[in-house]
């Protein structure tokens, strides 16, 4: 499992941005927690002329669960910014074709990115990745795959396999949407994607991420700082 974070912009509307500008500094960890930071510079400025303070920290809780925790913080004493931001948290499977996603995405509304960004309507059963890229393509008139944004979703998610959970994961109402991503067969494939995901990857991982999209994009006035969390909890595997 892993979870790249991507302020302050995340996706297509922004391109140089698109995965955020955010390699933040190590700082000093130790067996239980970890953390990183981050602060305008020269270079951030060419691509995003805001003054700001980011803290990114991962927790492993006595628990047994994994905390991820961000703080966006506008340093300017008067001008507002707006940013989008999403934890990329890539769960690993066996096999992703018989996992259930179950939670805070029934019902919901989704922009499908497979099929050009159309709104839809997310049924109220679980989600099952393979037959939700082969409903993208069909509508798409091509190869499917999962790319969604669902808006204005839940905050608490199970991923289960034939009854047994596997993962809880649920997200701070601070994120206020939540994006699920599988290449299946119709995307990440081949060398002009790059060396960043193999070609059968598809079959053991699913991506969940606490998102704020640009339909629920945050500002911040001068002074003032957002914070947003994911918990995730392991199950039985």
């Amino acid at each position: 499992m892993g979870s790249p974070i991507t302020p302050p912009h995340r996706g297509p509307q922004d391109p140089p941005l698109s995965r955020g500008l955010s390699r933040a500094s190590a700082r000093a960890a130790d067996k239980a927690r970890a953390g990183a930071e981050a602060a305008e510079n020269t270079a951030s400025k060419e691509m995003w002329d805001n003054e700001f303070e980011l803290v990114y920290t991962v927790e492993l809780q006595d628990s047994g669960s994994l905390l991820l925790n961000m703080r966006v913080k506008n340093t300017s004493e008067s001008s507002a910014f707006s940013f989008t931001a999403c934890f990329h948290t890539y769960f690993l499977f066996q096999e992703t074709n018989t996992v259930e996603l179950s939670g805070g995405l029934g019902g919901k509304t989704y922009i499908d990115k497979c099929d050009g960004r159309k709104k839809k309507q997310q049924g109220d059963g679980p989600v099952v990745i393979p037959a939700e890229a082969t409903r993208s393509g069909r509508d798409a008139g091509k190869e499917g795959y999962v790319d969604r944004i669902y808006t204005n979703s839940g905050q608490s998610f199970v991923f289960a396999r034939s009854g047994a959970k596997l993962y809880n994961v649920t997200q701070s109402p601070s994120w206020p949407d939540t994006t699920l991503y599988n290449p299946w067969l119709g995307d990440k494939q081949g060398p002009v994607i790059g060396p960043d995901f193999d070609d059968d990857g598809y079959k053991k991982m699913i991506c969940l991420e606490p998102t704020i999209s640009k339909e629920n994009a945050v500002v911040l006035n001068g002074g003032e700082m957002w914070e947003g969390s994911q918990k995730i909890e392991v199950g039985d595997f």
